[in-house]
């Protein structure tokens, strides 16, 4: 997946202004774009031709030849952060717009990024791997529809789960926090996820996992207690058994050297 990347161009921060239209850019060859909207909403037409309402939390992943986001009502301007990266060719890797379902972990992945990238990480093709491949597990992996709107127990409970991923979450104590019986906290997970609570938290941890895996700034030690597993011999093995590899191998695979 990264043996394409080139490095990171550019990692910015966009406010559209609300008293004139704006301009999209053309992304060139050899670049990919992403964008990710922290507020208000954008107007993007699917394949179907038909305008949706974009808000929050989207992630637009363009290539070379299209446009970037630019429709936006003025009473609601939309704000995002900008991603460019130099690529050699490369197939896209996943949908050009897609809504991760673990929003507020995203945008505090974006959040930190941003200023690390400000810090002077520019150049570090480490810092290059870690953006590129962590914004691809989010976009591929479970996702919302445009519009969806999820019940107020839902929603809390999902935050809590993605605030406190390093702590031994029992479901318990996760109904509790969304004053909701234990069977419920299942049905709407079923209802509205298809899938269970702790599959769900699950993947939250396996996920976070591969980031701190991909970033190479841990032991693997380390990454297994900070993502909320009991030991480390749980960790290999739920990692194996979702993943497919050993978190050792993962790293090598996605750690690799970037070209100059």
């Amino acid at each position: 997946m990264l043996k394409h990347l080139i490095r990171l161009e550019l990692l910015a921060y966009f406010k559209a202004p609300s008293e004139r239209t704006i301009k999209p850019i053309r992304v060139t060859k050899r670049k990919e774009y992403l964008e990710l909207v922290t507020g208000g909403h954008v107007l993007f037409s699917g394949p179907d031709g038909k305008d949706t309402l974009y808000g929050r939390g989207t992630l637009f992943w363009h290539r070379g030849g299209e446009n970037t986001i630019y429709r936006y009502h003025s009473d609601d301007p939309y704000s995002c952060y900008s991603i460019e990266f130099e690529v050699d060719g490369g197939k896209r890797i996943c949908p050009r717009v897609t809504i991760p379902l673990q929003t507020e972990q995203l945008m505090g992945f974006a959040d930190d990024v941003f200023r690390r990238y400000h810090a002077g990480e520019q150049d570090n093709p480490a810092f290059c791997a870690l953006l590129y491949s962590t914004f691809y597990w989010f976009a591929s992996g479970p996702q919302k529809n445009p519009g969806e709107s999820y019940p107020e127990a839902l929603k809390v409970a999902l935050e809590f789960m993605e605030r406190h991923l390093d702590s031994s979450l029992r479901l318990n104590e996760i109904a509790d926090v969304a004053e909701i019986s234990r069977s419920n906290l299942f049905s709407i997970f079923k209802h509205y996820l298809k899938i269970s609570p702790h599959q769900h938290l699950l993947n939250l941890r396996i996920n976070r996992a591969k980031q701190l895996l991909a970033s190479g700034e841990k032991t693997i030690k380390e990454i297994a207690y900070d993502c909320g597993f009991e030991s480390l011999e749980v960790f290999y093995r739920q990692f194996s058994r979702n993943v497919g590899t050993t978190p050792a191998i993962y790293r090598k695979r996605y750690t690799p050297s970037i070209a100059e």
